[in-house]
């Protein structure tokens, strides 16, 4: 059996593929926090906790607000999307209610939820260069009452703060995200039928 050739070309070539892929490995480590919150890459999620983002994403994005609108964007198939999120009380899937009213389902839903669009993506009017998109902020109705809201918006300044971050916020919602230091950025517009503002937090160097 003959081998191909080996050039230096080649070479190189392998060599920055090579530090393409470790660099894109290596860009966020799927971590758990003491107090449980886990920060992780798509292709970090296991099937069961992918499940339930998804999950409470429909639960309450398309069926709670009545909002027909495609929620797997794509956005999450992005090699720099993260997922931040509070996993459940209870571990592994729990009975839940099916789509007949039974109790046949299961859910692995998590608490809470938000996800961190890679720097380079312009995610609608809210988008600036060289900032950070968060988006898809969500409690779970089961955890509603604990102050787990406070606690994500909190926990996603303390991970990406340090960084200039932006959201597209439904305009209820201004008051929440401005105590987590979001301030509106220009006028409101409707999305998927419903008023939203653009919103950015300024980088802090003390959320390193």
């Amino acid at each position: 059996m003959t081998q191909a050739p080996h050039t230096a070309e080649a070479a190189e070539a392998a060599e920055v593929t090579g530090a393409v892929e470790a660099t894109t490995a290596s860009a966020t480590v799927r971590t758990r926090t003491p107090d449980g919150w886990v920060l992780a890459r798509t292709d970090q999620l296991s099937p069961l906790e992918l499940y339930g983002i998804l999950q409470l994403r429909s639960r309450v994005f398309v069926v709670e607000q009545e909002c027909l609108y495609t929620d797997m964007d794509g956005l999450d198939l992005l090699p720099g999307t993260q997922h931040l999120l509070l996993p459940a009380d209870e571990p592994g899937p729990r009975p839940a209610p099916d789509a007949h009213g039974g109790t046949g389902g299961w859910s692995s839903e998590p608490l809470a939820y938000a996800r961190i669009l890679p720097l380079e993506v312009a995610d609608g009017p809210a988008a600036r260069d060289g900032a950070r998109s968060v988006g898809r902020v969500v409690t779970s109705p089961d955890g509603r009452g604990r102050g787990l809201g406070r606690r994500l918006l909190d926990e996603v300044v303390r991970l990406f703060g340090h960084g200039d971050l932006t959201l597209n916020a439904q305009s209820h919602l201004r008051d929440y995200y401005g105590r987590a230091g979001f301030r509106v950025s220009g006028p409101e517009f409707l999305e998927d039928g419903i008023p939203h503002l653009p919103m950015f937090r300024p980088g802090d160097a003390t959320h390193v």
